[in-house]
């Protein structure tokens, strides 16, 4: 009997507490644990129709002083989520908050870009405004603070909206330059009290057959000397990463006019991606003592160089060029 009471004492006890283990679980849905609603008003959004970044950009030439514009536009379209009973008018501007930059991009001020209308309606029924926003580059002050070597961007964001409510995502659209940069200084003059030792570099060419590493062995002996039809390339590749001020070409028979007239030098950090650095040109042949002196107006950071011979004073049919070292300078 003692034991019959025992186990029905137990059972009863299990039960409970199988019972209160259930319950402290409460069902998602259940009054503590309410669903959220979801939101399916209409809502008004910015498209660029250029990826997930909704990005567009600008071009212009960059210099130390100043800033040449391309005059290029670019089009941000506002759309709705869907169709809404009325016409819905939504206001945008340019704006600077929670911009996010990439690469060597810095935040820049509003008045380096200009909207043609900042104001658009979509009309009842209708999912993409009647004309779209038209941005474009504007020459000031806010575009020639952005430094040397960098690109600016800033956004165009949604500033109210009648008759819909602003999207929480892609309620803006950043516009973004695309510069390239005359970052060459035509006066400019090499400092040799900086030269960079010949075993911080070694040199390379895209000429078939030709040994790059005569240009920077120090002597003016060894020398490459062929066509400008092949397009001569020169790339050196630095052992660390290195401030570079400027470069020296040091050309070979130029009583024969086969000097280095006109370069354009590329930087890079990955030896994949450039960026120009402009165009170096000589008024007047150099000797064979003398380069041709390649000075950045803002010093460039890189691991590699890369110098495209654009030009020699030769004028014969097929202009022959000589080159018998490369310099570098920190």
């Amino acid at each position: 009997m003692n034991k019959n009471i025992i186990k029905t004492v137990l059972a009863g006890s299990m039960v409970a507490a199988v019972l209160t283990a259930c319950q402290s679980e409460p069902e998602v849905g259940s009054s503590l644990y309410p669903t959220a609603e979801e939101n399916y008003d209409t809502k008004a959004y910015l498209y660029t129709g250029t990826g997930d970044d909704n990005k567009v950009t600008l071009s212009g030439v960059k210099s130390a002083t100043d800033v040449t514009l391309a005059n290029d536009s670019a089009l941000i379209y506002v759309r709705l989520s869907s169709p809404a009973d009325k016409d819905v008018t939504v206001s945008v501007a340019a704006s600077t908050e929670n911009v996010k930059t990439q690469g060597n991009e810095e935040v820049m001020g509003t008045n380096a870009i200009q909207l043609n209308r900042t104001t658009v309606t979509v009309p009842k029924g209708q999912v993409t405004a009647s004309d779209p926003v038209v941005v474009k580059l504007k020459a000031g002050d806010d575009l020639k603070k952005v430094p040397m070597l960098k690109n600016g961007v800033v956004a165009v964001a949604i500033t109210s909206v009648d008759g819909a409510a602003a999207g929480s995502s892609y309620n803006t659209a950043l516009v973004a330059t695309r510069f390239s940069f005359e970052n060459i200084n035509p006066a400019g003059e090499l400092n040799y009290d900086k030269s960079i030792s010949y075993d911080q570099y070694t040199m390379s060419t895209n000429l078939r057959g030709m040994n790059a590493s005569k240009l920077n062995d120090g002597s003016k002996n060894t020398y490459i000397y062929t066509y400008m039809s092949y397009g001569p390339v020169f790339t050196m590749a630095f052992k660390k990463e290195t401030r570079l001020t400027g470069i020296g070409v040091l050309s070979a028979f130029t009583s024969y006019n086969y000097g280095v007239k006109e370069v354009e030098v590329f930087t890079s950090m990955d030896g994949t991606k450039w960026t120009s650095q402009g165009t170096a040109t000589a008024a007047t042949p150099y000797d064979d003592d003398n380069p041709l002196p390649i000075v950045f107006s803002a010093p460039v950071t890189c691991k590699y160089a890369k110098v495209k011979i654009l030009s020699s004073f030769h004028t014969s049919s097929r202009p022959l060029f000589a080159v018998s070292e490369i310099w570098a300078f920190e």
